[in-house]
């Protein structure tokens, strides 16, 4: 027999201890608002088929929030099992973002388009929630794409994971 796990009233580092063990697809979901604009997601969640619907979290004071606030659509993109350095690269705040590792061009509707992910979709904000220090986005997908080959980026335990090598390296997740 196993011993119960000892519990704790609810707080911010308890509750980012027990995500930490939920093993999560990484995104990144970009907008325009003047420049691109983009974040770092494993908040991606499918919510209907019909319609196609999906949600996702974004934190309020960044710029991705503050963009989402008033976004009417975006592109969500997820990652292949060896673009751990994209992910790293906005998975943290700051300009640079679309710079470095990360290839893109201005894709449909004037959007960012990320180069050499495993799948998108163009989606618009149906429903924007405040939730605590995080904007809900509830979003109706509009266009999908799939390419061929390749597997997904993981994020597991504060690490970005590819399913056919374990670890890659630590990820600070907004």
């Amino acid at each position: 027999m196993s011993s119960p796990l000892a519990a704790e009233a609810a707080h911010p580092e308890g509750l980012r201890a027990v995500m930490r063990r939920h093993a999560a697809g990484v995104a990144v979901i970009t907008t325009r608002d003047g420049g691109p604009v983009g974040f770092c997601a494993t908040s991606l969640a499918s919510v209907s088929l019909e319609p196609p619907t999906v949600s996702f979290g974004v934190a309020l004071g960044s710029t991705s929030g503050r963009a989402w606030r008033g976004a009417a659509h975006g592109i969500v993109h997820l990652l292949r099992s060896d673009q751990a350095a994209v992910a790293s690269a906005f998975a943290v705040s700051g300009p640079e973002k679309f710079a470095g590792p990360v290839g893109w061009r201005w894709g449909p509707g004037g959007l960012p388009l990320l180069d050499g992910v495993l799948a998108w979709m163009l989606v618009s904000t149906r429903t924007r929630l405040v939730v605590g220090d995080h904007l809900l986005v509830v979003a109706d997908v509009r266009e999908t794409a799939v390419e061929p080959g390749g597997g997904p980026l993981v994020h597991h335990d504060g690490r970005f994971l590819t399913p056919d090598q374990g670890s890659t390296r630590p990820a600070r997740m907004a």
